[in-house]
């Protein structure tokens, strides 16, 4: 992209190296980095204002119910293609690389999709971490366990055919472990579970479930789990990375000669999340999110303008004028040129005043043609459900198998 900024400003296209050069004159006001992509509604969600009335509210029903920091928790879903490596740096061999050797890490490629359903509190625990299996039956498989150790191994499985969470899965999780596992610690206080607004969790029953048993939802506002979601911020993406580090591994021990399959996957998941679901992680994950110790500062000066006292760009002497600024274009240049009624000087003055003029015009016409655009956009979008719908009055079908059960099962 900067070398074509500089090919239309100079005329002609730029050497390969000179953007490397252009960064390192420059490196006092301009630098690179490597970034992720993010999604265009997410970047759209990023809003001061939002996320302070998101603030305001939460920290009224805090108080309002009196939750205490140990009964705050946050939950969410992560997925993994359990043969998929992430991103990640390797080191080649120079000659190799420029022979055409391997340029990629090479992976397993299966992309069977396996669910951890995750929870941490504001206190630095974790609930039991719970597995959704890929099964079209329905049925989890004794071999998918056979490194699970019920004595050294604690965690809940369960499957459904996508692979992914749903209502009955939703509803299954609430009741058989958040609940299980955090009411004796409660006692008759509120609870607080954060979570984003996935259907399988904000639905009626689920809702109803919450509210017979002292359990405040509180939904992140849509696409901001990024910015303010504690799994998201500190947790997932250092998961994400101990688990290809194992699947490095397995890939190199067995020269490629054996696929990963759903077998494979509990002990690879379970050193990654011993790794990184960790106290000093949990705890980091709540703070930089503004929830414990409460502090919105934290998120909110990310997309606040704090440079209000800084000059403006059209007062600024080393700054370019804007094209609004005509008058003062026009002043000056008088200062600049020593006889203003030259023939050659008011030739350059109008060129200026009729150049300033059709970039206005110019930009007026964009700012139709965006608005234009939005109102399209608007004419086509498609209606969709509200997000709460009412569910069946039935229990759920869904059962979250805990290690009891599959020593029983195992028996």
């Amino acid at each position: 992209m900067l070398q074509n900024f500089a090919k239309e400003i100079c005329g002609h296209p730029v050497g390969k190296h000179w953007p490397g050069r252009f960064l390192k004159r420059h490196d006092y006001s301009i630098f690179s980095k490597w970034t992720d992509g993010m999604d265009k509604e997410r970047k759209r969600a990023d809003s001061a204002f939002k996320y302070t009335l998101y603030f305001d509210l939460l920290e009224r029903k805090i108080a309002q119910y009196n939750v205490d920091p140990w009964l705050m928790y946050n939950m969410d879903e992560k997925g993994f293609l359990i043969g998929v490596l992430t991103r990640m740096k390797r080191i080649f061999s120079k000659r190799r690389y420029e022979e055409g050797g391997v340029k990629k890490i090479i992976q397993d490629g299966n992309h069977e999709w396996i669910t951890h359903i995750a929870c941490i509190c504001a206190d630095g625990t974790s609930l039991t971490p719970s597995l959704i299996y890929q099964a079209v039956s329905g049925n989890v498989q004794d071999t998918w366990l056979q490194d699970f150790d019920p004595s050294l191994h604690k965690c809940y499985f369960t499957s459904s055919p996508s692979g992914w969470t749903n209502e009955d899965i939703g509803y299954a999780w609430l009741t058989q472990v958040f609940n299980q596992e955090t009411k004796e610690k409660a006692r008759r206080q509120y609870r607080l579970l954060i979570l984003d607004g996935h259907g399988s969790h904000v639905n009626m029953r689920f809702i109803e479930y919450c509210d017979k048993n002292k359990i405040l939802l509180a939904i992140y506002p849509p696409h901001s789990t990024h910015t303010l979601q504690p799994l998201d911020v500190c947790l997932f993406k250092p998961l994400s990375t101990a688990y290809t580090v194992e699947l490095e591994v397995f890939m190199d021990e067995c020269q490629g000669f054996f696929s990963i399959t759903k077998r494979d996957f509990f002990r690879f998941f379970w050193v990654a999340y011993k790794r990184a679901f960790t106290k000093k992680n949990i705890l980091s994950g709540f703070k930089n999110t503004g929830l414990h110790p409460f502090d919105p500062i934290r998120v909110i000066k990310k997309f606040s303008d704090l440079n209000t006292s800084r000059p403006s760009s059209s007062s600024s002497t080393n700054s370019i004028l804007k094209a609004e600024d005509w008058r003062r274009i026009e002043k000056l240049l008088h200062q600049v040129i020593n006889d203003v009624c030259d023939k050659k000087a008011k030739q350059l003055n109008n060129t200026i005043h009729a150049l300033t003029v059709e970039n206005m015009l110019l930009k007026m016409q964009n700012q139709g043609l965006k608005k234009t655009l939005i109102n399209e956009k608007k004419r086509r979008k498609r209606g969709k459900p509200l997000l709460l719908e009412m569910q069946g009055e039935e229990e759920s079908n869904a059962i979250f198998w805990s290690p009891n059960k599959v020593q029983q099962a195992r028996d």
